[in-house]
């Protein structure tokens, strides 16, 4: 298939949801797709790929970046569609904008979306005035009720756009996040720590990911306070990201007196990432719910392809993954108590944590890869390409 893909995210920006835009282009284009990647140009990706991307330029700033860019992307979306015919369109995160889907309509392409966060959710806590929610909700309105099919990482998503905006779910298709299985495997825990010049003996709880109230990281390090040190004589807690909780979060460590034991690591780079998963000895996922989707995190599946254990909210998307891959434990994130248990099992049951470790990156391999969600992914646009592709051969016919 000739796939034409387009995106809000910025690519410089090189976490998250731009890690998942190119790990899906580039597989796809592994197995043998023809994709086209077009973003606004804020610079180029901080890394190699052989994905063909093509920058649009954008003038000013506020609504009037956002309508210059959008008309650079449908001008270019409208030639590029008659020359090179593309056979699908495929659309990641476009909050206040329609078009792809306006272009993927004049060009008789059928056009699908990818939804992975609610954009109305995510600026709660910033008070948006009200037309900036009705314009966020017109277009994800019609985003969602016009193309051939949309998809989310987690049904949890799916319900919170049913509530919204009334959506068909005959037309949805829940594409979870993946894991770079060549970049993210089990290593030497001591050599990693060896290179990272970190403290061999330590007992090191770690997360990955930026730092937001709804990663409940208050409670696991209010959690960390409580333990016997006499049961677990050197448990650190490594926060590998940054973000707007870590002063509020450093002023916690120090108010419990446990500042020496929880490290702020800060950004690291994106490649450097496996080696402090290889060098912990339990990976945390915990979840506060400030907002009403915590979305799908790849950090679950990078933690069990490098044979680290998690630590799992209870939350059904979290601990639902670890408990099917029996990957490591699931426990109360609301309650320190419950968060300071888990921590002495899995510290006082070494063998435990090699089973939770060997079974996480056996199920990782084989279920949670990128090239098997692009193999997902093709399958359901060769799906959606076919069934539209019917009516327009009848309505010639």
């Amino acid at each position: 298939m000739r796939i034409h893909m387009v995106t809000g995210d910025d690519l410089t920006q090189f976490r998250g949801g731009t890690i998942h835009l190119m790990e899906q282009a580039e597989n796809l284009l592994a197995l043998g797709h023809d994709v086209t990647l077009f973003a606004q140009d804020r610079g180029p990706l901080p890394q190699p790929t052989p994905v063909p991307i093509r920058y649009l330029p954008a003038v000013g700033g506020g609504m009037v970046r956002l309508l210059s860019y959008n008309l650079c992307l449908f001008v270019v979306l409208i030639w590029s569609g008659l020359r090179w015919r593309p056979d699908i369109m495929h659309t990641r995160q476009m909050g206040y904008s329609a078009t792809p889907l306006v272009a993927a309509w004049l060009l008789r392409v059928p056009h699908v979306l990818e939804v992975n966060g609610v954009l109305r959710d995510e600026l709660a806590g910033q008070a948006p005035p009200g037309w900036r929610l009705r314009l966020i909700d017109l277009f994800a309105r019609l985003n969602l009720h016009r193309s051939a099919a949309f998809t989310t990482t987690t049904t949890e998503y799916r319900d919170r756009l049913r509530t919204l905006y009334d959506i068909d779910p005959r037309r949805w298709t829940q594409m979870p996040c993946g894991v770079n299985e060549e970049r993210f495997r089990p290593g030497n825990r001591d050599a990693a720590r060896e290179r990272l010049e970190l403290p061999t003996a330590s007992f090191a709880l770690l997360h990955v990911g930026s730092l937001y109230d709804w990663r409940a990281l208050d409670t696991l390090i209010e959690a960390l306070a409580r333990l016997d040190t006499a049961r677990v004589p050197d448990c650190q807690l490594w926060l590998v990201g940054d973000g707007v909780e870590r002063p509020r979060l450093q002023a916690l460590s120090r108010e419990l007196g446990i500042a020496e034991r929880v490290r702020f690591v800060g950004q690291v780079p994106y490649a450097q990432v496996p080696e402090w998963l290889v060098a912990a000895d339990v990976g945390v996922v915990l979840y506060k719910p400030t907002r009403p989707v915590p979305g799908d995190p790849m950090k679950i599946y990078e933690y069990m392809a490098c044979g680290l254990p998690v630590l799992a909210g209870d939350y059904p998307h979290y601990g639902g993954i670890v408990d099917e891959a029996e990957a490591g434990i699931v426990a109360d994130d609301s309650d320190p108590g419950a968060l300071e248990d888990a921590i002495y099992r899995l510290y006082e049951d070494p063998e435990a944590r090699g089973g939770f470790g060997e079974r996480g990156a056996r199920v990782s391999a084989r279920d949670h890869t990128w090239r098997r969600r692009a193999e997902q992914l093709a399958a359901l646009l060769e799906k959606v390409r076919t069934v539209e592709a019917k009516p327009r051969s009848e309505a010639s016919a």
